[in-house]
């Protein structure tokens, strides 16, 4: 049997041997956003894919004192920590409820459809809370972002090369 080459292959970004759709330069920067805003109470993700990056969301939440949870309507192929099966839109006011009671939040969008996520979701975060979303310049746009919406630490992205950028409630 042939062995990848891990090492020129996007697809072998993991974390635990599990694959990730993120970037190394992504890990770095939830290290420093989380380091940085120490008003946190929760890590939520939106699309869990295989997990590889719920594991490390949810291992920077548990080592941290926070609460994670990611959520997909398709589970991954074993599991994860915080994993809920749901389909976010179709049950968005049931997922407004629980992130406007968990306090300030990192909002992570990274399931199907981040325009949509950054219109759903951030009227029920509570003030103090980030959001985060990746795929910035292909999959979401600045045409995307909504007027209650500031971009934060958008130089430090670009230093890192990281295709996410991050915002706080305007």
């Amino acid at each position: 049997m042939e062995k990848p080459d891990v090492f020129h292959s996007f697809a072998a970004t993991s974390f635990c041997g599990i694959s990730c759709a993120q970037f190394w330069a992504d890990f770095i920067l939830w290290e420093a956003l989380l380091n940085t805003h120490t008003q946190l109470r929760a890590i939520v993700e939106l699309g869990t894919w295989q997990g590889g990056f719920s594991l490390y969301l949810a291992a920077q939440a548990r080592g941290r004192g926070l609460e994670f949870r990611t959520y997909d309507a398709t589970p991954p192929d074993r599991p994860i920590p915080g994993f809920v099966r749901l389909d976010i839109f179709a049950e968005a006011e049931q997922l407004g409820r629980w992130l406007k009671q968990a306090g300030p939040i990192a909002l992570f969008c990274d399931n199907g459809n981040k325009p949509r996520e950054l219109k759903t979701f951030p009227p029920y975060l509570a003030p103090g809370s980030i959001i985060v979303v990746h795929d910035w310049g292909t999959e979401t746009l600045p045409a995307d972002i909504p007027d209650t919406l500031i971009e934060i630490h958008g130089d430090y992205c670009d230093q890192l090369g990281s295709i996410s950028r991050v915002f706080e409630l305007a």
